[in-house]
């Protein structure tokens, strides 16, 4: 019964991935826009006007969604975000198109007799505060950028009250003082800390870094491996079949994918995938391809996982004895029959607890996405460290979900390999004495 529970769970998780699958590729259909920065970050709350019309907000990740039902021809796309210039771009909103759109901050146009004001956390590291919004005499004019926490604006001489805030940081408090401002020159303005001592482990933020990667990170991080997983299992199980085949031309091309992917680093796959590919193919063929990041590591972790699996399958096909299939064959049974109705049900047996392992590194790789930007739970836990200027508390937050997800994984993988390892029923396993049965002579006998 259990074994019955254990290959009905496999079968599950491949057809969800599958769902998953045509789900995720389905998706890429829509007009997606993203609107980011100078430095290449998110801009998030940015208002979109397609020909002029009003037509939505981007979400926190700086992203917006569109159905694609559009007219045919060039439209007018527009980015609208307080602190920023505007950004424009004519393009034709075709299905599956994905349309970036870069903000510029208002202090990157200013002239060199700008005043600048430099916003600082009031802690013994001064560090920058990005993000700030800055209040000139009540009114609103801009946000400090990304990389130095600075703000430069036209601001005529004179006295004028600044007020900094960071509505999106609790961790630090408005600030209000009056400067006497001049053209060319910078000011420093200090933003103290809420609470009575600075710790590298912020308790709020780490509630905060945690939902926030629950919420986030940790759909995409599960939908990316669950789809790579099933997709590397119809790989794998190609690829294994391959090695083990009698077939030259099939067991060499296996050889060669399953020690070329494996003798690559996953880092340079991605970096392929999502970069490389997409130039190949516009060049071959002269056309405009594009691959969304979510696809892209779906394919570079499904390639990579699908050699690895292949190696896994091959091992179980290799430990079915071979009087297994001579009887088949002796039988009626054709090679094609023998291995799909009795070699393969018995290689996933044995594999079961190996592609457990194999889903739990799974996991722990879709981190890799990070690179390309994925929103998964190590881009959460960057992000979150940027923010708020502490890195080890959202980093430490990362490291328990992902324990939450491979703690039980594993237990589960334990579990398995005891329950289809012969030696662990009958209690053979290393390091395991075995009980010596003694015979208990009647008394009358002993007598």
């Amino acid at each position: 019964m259990n074994k019955r529970i254990a290959l009905y769970s496999l079968l599950i998780i491949v057809l969800l991935g599958t769902l998953l699958s045509v789900s995720a590729f389905a998706q890429s259909a829509p007009v997606t826009f993203h609107t980011i920065d100078e430095q290449n970050y998110s801009v998030d709350r940015a208002t979109i006007y397609i020909d002029g019309a009003f037509y939505g907000y981007t979400d926190m990740v700086g992203s917006l969604t569109a159905d694609g039902n559009f007219t045919p021809g060039n439209h007018t796309i527009t980015a609208i975000r307080s602190g920023y210039v505007n950004a424009t771009v004519n393009s034709s909103l075709a299905s599956g198109t994905s349309i970036t759109l870069v903000l510029v901050h208002n202090f990157a146009i200013t002239d060199k007799n700008a005043v600048t004001l430099l916003v600082v956390q009031n802690t013994v590291a001064m560090s920058q505060v990005a993000g700030a919004d800055i209040y000139v005499d009540g009114k609103y004019l801009g946000v400090t950028d990304t990389v130095e926490g600075k703000f430069s604006s036209d601001i005529s001489p004179g006295n004028h009250t600044i007020t900094v805030s960071k509505t999106s940081d609790v961790t630090l408090k408005n600030n209000t003082t009056t400067l006497d401002l001049e053209p060319g020159h910078t000011y420093v303005i200090m933003m103290n800390l809420t609470g009575e001592k600075y710790s590298i482990l912020d308790p709020n933020l780490f509630i905060i870094a945690l939902q926030k990667i629950l919420f986030l990170g940790l759909v995409n991080t599960i939908e990316l491996s669950i789809v790579a997983f099933a997709t590397g299992i119809i790989i794998g199980l190609i690829m294994g079949i391959g090695r083990s085949s009698t077939n030259i031309v099939y067991r060499a091309i296996a050889s060669i994918y399953v020690e070329g992917v494996r003798g690559l680093p996953l880092l340079l796959q991605l970096l392929f995938v999502n970069f490389g590919l997409p130039y190949l193919i516009s060049n071959l063929f002269n056309v405009n391809f594009n691959i969304d990041i979510f696809t892209a590591c779906v394919i570079a972790l499904s390639v990579n996982s699908g050699a690895y699996m292949g190696e896994i399958f091959k091992a179980g096909i290799e430990a079915v004895h071979k009087g297994q299939t001579e009887a088949a064959r002796s039988l009626g049974m054709s090679h094609n029959q023998a291995l799909r109705y009795i070699i393969l049900p018995q290689a996933f047996k044995i594999v079961l607890p190996a592609l457990g392992n194999e889903f739990i590194a799974l996991i722990k790789d879709s981190s890799i996405g990070l690179v390309i930007s994925l929103p998964e739970i190590v881009y959460w836990a960057k992000a979150m460290g940027a923010q708020y200027y502490n890195s080890f508390t959202p980093i430490l937050a990362a490291g328990m979900v992902y324990l939450m997800i491979t703690i039980p994984l594993g237990k589960m993988v334990q579990y398995m390999e005891k329950r289809y390892n012969v030696n662990a029923r009958t209690g053979n396993l290393p390091g395991e004495k075995k009980k010596k049965k003694t015979t208990e002579i009647p008394a009358e006998a002993a007598l």
